[in-house]
């Protein structure tokens, strides 16, 4: 009967597994933390400072960003310190569209303010897209903006549960405005 020997090579397949198994969990935990260093840009909140003196109209392009009316804030030496922007956006209730003023730093960058000027959501829940807890999420915030639950790059907006067709229409207009500004004011 031969003799069972001790090989060094059938160790092998284990050492592989465990150098496999660290380096899986390295780029995890890797990835990771270059994603919430990326998320960080968009979710530290800027702070926004300024005194408007005066708001000066300026004639609105033809969009397909349901951009109805364009403001420019100036502060008291005359320079421009944001641009306040109306749009309207459809919501749950397709017939009476959200009314939007979203007020953007002159260089396009950060949301100063969103309010909601007119809207007829549904009572209790879409309704609640007024509220300064859902509203106040947006200040501060560099641009684009998207909804918590997106996978997208940009300052994440908690939706307001049982609301989401709600909430989505006032990101979705805050982000046209946006890109109404980068587009026909910005860009000039």
């Amino acid at each position: 009967m031969k003799k069972a020997h001790y090989n060094p090579k059938s160790l092998r397949w284990l050492i592989s597994l465990i150098i496999m198994l660290v380096i899986g969990i390295a780029v995890v935990f890797g990835s990771s933390a270059v994603k919430k260093i990326a998320d960080a840009k968009y979710n530290t909140p800027v702070d926004v400072d300024f005194t408007v003196a005066q708001t000066v109209p300026m004639s609105v392009e033809e969009n397909d960003f349901n951009v109805t009316s364009v403001e420019k804030a100036l502060d008291a030496q005359g320079n421009a310190v944001a641009y306040v922007i109306k749009s309207s956006q459809v919501g749950y209730n397709a017939e009476v569209p959200i009314e939007l003023a979203t007020t953007i730093t002159a260089d396009g960058s950060v949301i100063c303010s969103v309010d909601v000027l007119k809207q007829e959501e549904t009572e209790y829940l879409g309704v609640r897209i007024e509220t300064d807890d859902f509203k106040n999420q947006f200040k501060g915030r560099k641009l684009p903006v998207v909804s918590s639950n997106s996978i997208e790059k940009g300052a994440k907006v908690d939706v307001i549960a049982k609301s989401t067709i709600s909430s989505q229409a006032v990101i979705d207009g805050v982000n046209n405005a946006t890109n109404y500004l980068n587009t026909f004011v910005l860009e000039k």
